[in-house]
């Protein structure tokens, strides 16, 4: 077994969620995806109550945040975080949204490299190439690689609801959720609906 110290993101898989998922409530996705999940939900959301702040923008919070995984606050490649958080986003609006959802230009394709290893069992596994900040952000790319192969990336989507947009863990039987939470979310888009159709002018219709 492979030993981990600081620098190494592996310790900090039972915090996932503690800042990024915590912050918002929602079901957490299993295994490495929570790590995906946690990333995704750093980012600035914007709110009808107010937006929330982006995790990674102030030096305290992605301090905090990368703490939980053993990172030390001022290691170098915030901004290439932020790239591949901001590259994963646009990829799950244009998936599950719709291209015409987003506006703005699609971000770069991302690139890192990992270590190939054959292990003693004859199974070969992928593993991060780097420490720190680089090694997090490969650790990321290879749980969507992983989850991709096992047809469960799928399960992990943004709230439809475009002031919203939190990364939730869709448990649904047939994939069918679109909301974080159908109470706040889903309850308000259908009220916006509701009030759309009776504000439509209607026919005209004979008095006698």
């Amino acid at each position: 077994m492979e030993k981990h110290g600081k620098g190494d993101p592996d310790i900090g898989a039972a915090l996932a969620g503690s800042d990024g998922n915590g912050r918002f409530g929602v079901a957490v996705a299993p295994d490495e995806l929570r790590i995906v999940q946690d990333l995704l939900n750093t980012a600035s959301i914007r709110r009808a109550g107010g937006d929330v702040p982006d995790l990674l923008d102030a030096p305290a919070t992605a301090a905090r945040w990368l703490d939980a995984y053993g990172i030390a606050g001022d290691s170098p490649g915030v901004s290439d975080l932020r790239t591949l958080r901001s590259a994963i986003r646009r990829s799950l609006v244009e998936r599950d949204h719709g291209a015409d959802r987003d506006d703005g230009d699609r971000p770069a394709a991302v690139e890192s490299v990992a270590r190939v290893r054959f292990e003693a069992d004859g199974t070969v596994r992928f593993l991060p190439g780097s420490v720190g900040i680089a090694a997090l952000g490969q650790r990321v790319l290879l749980a969507i690689y992983d989850a991709q192969l096992a047809g469960t990336w799928r399960r992990l989507k943004l709230c439809r609801n475009p002031l919203c947009a939190v990364a939730f863990w869709d448990n649904s039987r047939n994939t069918s959720g679109v909301w974080h939470d159908v109470r706040t979310c889903g309850n308000a888009a259908n009220l916006r609906k509701s009030r759309a159709r009776r504000g439509r002018p209607g026919r005209n219709l004979p008095t006698s």
